[in-house]
C-alpha cells in the first residue's frame, strides 16, 4: 500500500491520468450539489472537510474491493488510465504520481509537494485501462503509528473491463445509494 501524508486544500482532490486541465475541473452548480466532476480519466472530488488540513491518503491495487468499517463516504468510481505517465493523485498543492519516473532526483521533488512511491515501490504499476476506484474519506486511524482519530481518504484500484458507479454506504452530505453520476 502506498501512505503519503498530504496536504488537503480549496475543497478538492484530483484524479486524473491526462494533463492538467483548469477547464475540466471547475465546479457548477450541479457538480457542486454532486460533490463530484466526472470524466473517464479526469476526477474532482469533494473532500468533505473544508479549510487546509494535512492527511493521509492510502493508494492500493487489489483484487477485491473492500470498504473500510471507518468510511463516512464510500463508492466505487469508474476511472480509466488512458495516459500512465500523467496518472496521479492531486490536491492544488501536492500531488502523489502513480508512475515510476527515474530521470528524477526524489528528494528535490518531495522539497516541491510531488511525491513518486512507485521509484521505490517496485511491485506497483498501474498500466493503461478500465478501472474501478473504490474512494471512501475514513475517520479513525489510518495507520498504525497514529493515536488518535482523523480523517484521510482511501483509493484502491480494480482493473476492470466495464466499471459501474455506485455507492456503497449512505452518507450524511448527500451521498446514498441511489445516487447517481
Amino acid at each position: 500500500m502506498i501512505k503519503e501524508n498530504i496536504l488537503v486544500s480549496h475543497n478538492q482532490i484530483i484524479i486524473r491520468s491526462i494533463p492538467f486541465d483548469e477547464d475540466i475541473q471547475k465546479w457548477d452548480e450541479e457538480s457542486l450539489e454532486k460533490g463530484i466532476i466526472w470524466n473517464k480519466n479526469y476526477v474532482v472530488l469533494d473532500p468533505l472537510v473544508d479549510d487546509s488540513f494535512g492527511c493521509w491518503f492510502l493508494i492500493d491495487k487489489k483484487e477485491e474491493l473492500l470498504p473500510s468499517e471507518t468510511s463516512i463516504r464510500s463508492a466505487i468510481i469508474p476511472f480509466e488510465i488512458t495516459n500512465e505517465t500523467d496518472f496521479s493523485i492531486n490536491t492544488v498543492s501536492e500531488s502523489v504520481k502513480l508512475y515510476k519516473d527515474p530521470a528524477i532526483t526524489i528528494e528535490e521533488e518531495q522539497s516541491k509537494g510531488i511525491y513518486f512511491p512507485l521509484n521505490t515501490l517496485q511491485s506497483y504499476r498501474f498500466e493503461e485501462g478500465s478501472y474501478c476506484m473504490l474512494f471512501e474519506i475514513c475517520m479513525g486511524k489510518p495507520t498504525d503509528e497514529i493515536e488518535e482519530d482523523e480523517v484521510y481518504y482511501r483509493f484502491i484500484f480494480k482493473k476492470e473491463a466495464r466499471p459501474v458507479f455506485k455507492v456503497l454506504k449512505d452518507d450524511p452530505y448527500g451521498w446514498d445509494t441511489h445516487f447517481s453520476l
